[in-house]
């Protein structure tokens, strides 16, 4: 099961982003894309502090959330994902 704070890659999409899980709501993610983070939030994201960013980025205004279904998703590689 995907939890927030998990970050992972959309493969219903050919580019396959990467995306920041915001919320599990059933069988869809709210997440936000990881490109429209600031480079210090993905750090700390890196290390492991996700609980803090998720509550900032959910807050935060400006950065908009995407509605994707679970099942449309995988672990991304370079946040700990299998590759």
């Amino acid at each position: 099961m995907t939890c927030p704070g998990t970050v992972v890659r959309c493969e219903a999409l050919d580019c396959r982003p990467a995306m920041l899980v915001l919320v599990c709501e059933g069988d869809q993610l709210r997440a936000v894309l990881v490109a429209d983070l600031a480079s210090e939030t993905i750090q700390r994201l890196r290390y492991g502090h996700t609980d803090t960013v998720v509550q900032a980025v959910d807050e935060a205004d400006g950065i908009d959330s995407h509605r994707v279904p679970s099942d449309d998703v995988a672990p991304a590689p370079a946040f700990g994902g299998e590759r």
